[in-house]
């Protein structure tokens, strides 16, 4: 628990400082009086004021704000008495600033440029984490060509690939990992690539291109894995029963297991029920019964419904790459551009219908994900973090009040009008919108509450 509070309050709280400070700082270069920055939201545990700006920490700890002088212009709140005398952490009301320096009065590029800094900000700084982990840590890689699995009707099957093949080359690009064979097979997707495989001791030659399914890129096959034990979730069955990093399953209630894929599927199908396994590491056997927990996740091909399914926190064995720097940084562009690229499609499979608004999720979510993840390790709490930053980049870009994208809507619109929209139809849209996102909140934190009590998807 300790854990998963610390890690939901790291995650949280960076995302909401980067994004603020990108509208901070560029309003600041561009001569606007800032107010106040806050991280959270409600009453004001500690205040501190550092020139003209009072920074804030706040008693919910879901969000922030940067707060320009000319604001009250946009609403009907009401500004303090500029006759009431105030102490130093108090705001100075707009009637003291001049006119020159309030964010209202700036040009729309410079207005523009300050609502876009905070969402391009959770971009860079997820494009500087992903290159980073790839940098210091090295890429997660499976040392294995030869192909474990092939989906029915998929492009693979279509090309003619079959379990048991070992990819040589990709495109005249020969491959030392399975790393090697997604990354240029993805690469320039439209474009077959030739793939030389070795079958049953012949080479062969076949055209592989990746089809699209859920707004995704697929190829329709998968490594074979051995069913040696790479990651161990801290806490987690595996763990418990003294399963580390480097084991080698056997067996499974006296069933043989040769490959991961093995190992998933029996333990996926036995949700709370004892399994025996049996296992050896650093040359020593080892053998328990183990009851893995339970999870529920979507069924494959479903957007909202659900099964149940057996962990035990376990990961397959997979390798470190390191890279070196312009690697890392342009692995890191196409891992960020890529995970948009996903949550776009998710966003508009929401809008279409396509996918359940049930597998949204709220601050409680948040918080459980990130303790989950941080008991893998840091590196992929700093992935996951990663993951949000673009995701807060995204539905802060919807054009939707009081989002950004709602702001620079207004903005498109004055530009394309040539006069300020009316005050009376902005305040209605923000109150829209703040009921919208109020009554989402409200929903989310409902499936949140739920899935912690395992009635739902997600429960843990």
């Amino acid at each position: 628990m300790l854990t998963t509070i610390i890690a939901g309050a790291f995650v949280l709280g960076v995302v909401v400082i980067v994004h603020e400070f990108g509208h901070f700082i560029v309003a600041k270069l561009g001569g606007v009086y800032v107010k106040t920055f806050s991280i959270g939201f409600g009453k004001k545990l500690i205040r501190h004021r550092a020139g003209e700006t009072v920074y804030t920490l706040s008693v919910l700890p879901f969000g922030g704000y940067v707060k320009f002088a000319g604001e009250s212009e946009l609403s009907d709140e009401p500004e303090p008495d500029p006759g009431v005398s105030r102490g130093p952490l108090d705001e100075v009301p707009d009637s003291e600033i001049p006119r020159a320096r309030y964010f209202t009065t700036q040009s729309r590029w410079l207005r523009a440029a300050v609502l876009v800094a905070g969402p391009f900000m959770n971009y860079a700084t997820a494009v500087l984490l992903y290159a980073g982990v790839f940098l210091f840590q090295g890429v997660s890689v499976i040392p294995t060509t030869t192909v474990g699995e092939v989906v029915a009707e998929g492009p693979a099957a279509q090309a003619g690939i079959a379990p048991g093949d070992t990819i040589l080359s990709v495109a005249g690009k020969p491959v030392g990992d399975w790393y090697d064979v997604e990354s240029f097979l993805i690469e320039d997707a439209d474009v077959p690539k030739n793939v030389e495989l070795r079958r049953d001791g012949e080479t062969m030659l076949v055209s592989l291109a990746p089809g699209h399914e859920g707004g995704r890129l697929t190829l329709g096959l998968y490594p074979h894995v051995s069913s040696r034990i790479g990651r161990v979730q801290k806490g987690k069955p595996a763990a418990q029963a003294g399963i580390g990093p480097g084991a080698v399953v056997e067996a499974i209630n006296d069933t043989v297991v040769t490959t991961f894929e093995d190992v998933r599927r029996m333990v996926n199908d036995s949700p709370g029920r004892p399994l025996y396994i049996r296992w050896t590491q650093d040359g020593l056997a080892h053998a328990d019964s183990v009851v893995p927990d339970s999870k529920d996740v979507l069924k494959p091909g479903s957007s909202s419904e659900f099964m149940t399914v057996g962990v035990l926190g376990i990961g397959p064995y997979s390798e470190r790459r390191r890279e070196g720097f312009a690697a890392s940084a342009a692995s890191g562009f196409n891992a960020a551009n890529g995970m948009i690229v996903q949550i776009v499609g998710y966003v508009r499979q929401l809008f279409v219908g396509q996918m359940d608004i049930k597998t949204l999720g709220g601050p409680i979510l948040i918080y459980q994900m990130a303790g989950d993840v941080a008991n893998w390790g840091f590196d992929y709490l700093l992935l996951f973090l990663a993951f949000f930053n673009i995701n807060l980049c995204i539905f802060n870009l919807l054009p939707i009040l009081p989002f950004d994208g709602g702001h620079l809507a207004l903005l498109g619109w004055e530009g394309i009008t040539r006069r300020p929209i009316n005050r009376r139809v902005r305040e209605w849209m923000m109150q829209g919108g703040f009921v919208l996102i109020i009554l989402l909140m409200g929903f989310v934190v409902v499936m949140d509450l739920a899935r912690c009590s395992g009635s739902v998807p997600g429960g843990f």
